[in-house]
């Protein structure tokens, strides 16, 4: 099994053949609060405000900062429905205020490739058979 030293080892031997302008960076999904690192920066406790999650990526990327982001530390709404942290679609849909109701692709007798059903059903959508 290849060890986090090989890991960190190929990670810099890709910088330096890349060159790359800015730090790759890595996202790991986190099952309880208590699996945070200790040095990573939680935005709203730590610095009193929030972060969209592209401006998280962006800090982690220039800064080479840790930062977790948890339901109050975001900003946007996308990712927080896209994680799982809120009650997503279903709910938009009910009010009428989803995204199928605004972008007529989205609509059931739009022509649709098959594996849009498929995401339709995931998201837990009404699909048109």
């Amino acid at each position: 099994m290849t060890t986090v030293k090989e890991f960190n080892s190929y990670g810099e031997e890709l910088e330096k053949l890349l060159m790359l302008r800015t730090a790759p960076i890595a996202v790991k999904m986190l099952e309880k609060e208590a699996d945070i690192p200790q040095e990573a920066v939680r935005p709203k406790r730590d610095r009193g405000y929030h972060l969209a999650q592209c401006q998280a990526f962006a800090m982690t990327r220039r800064k080479r900062e840790a930062i977790a982001m948890l339901k109050e530390d975001n900003w946007c709404w996308a990712p927080l429905i896209g994680y799982g942290l809120v009650e997503g679609l279903q709910f938009f849909e009910k009010m009428k205020m989803g995204y199928r109701h605004f972008n007529m692709q989205m609509t059931p007798d739009f022509p649709q490739p098959d594996f849009y059903k498929e995401l339709f059903k995931m998201w837990g959508l009404d699909v048109a058979e």
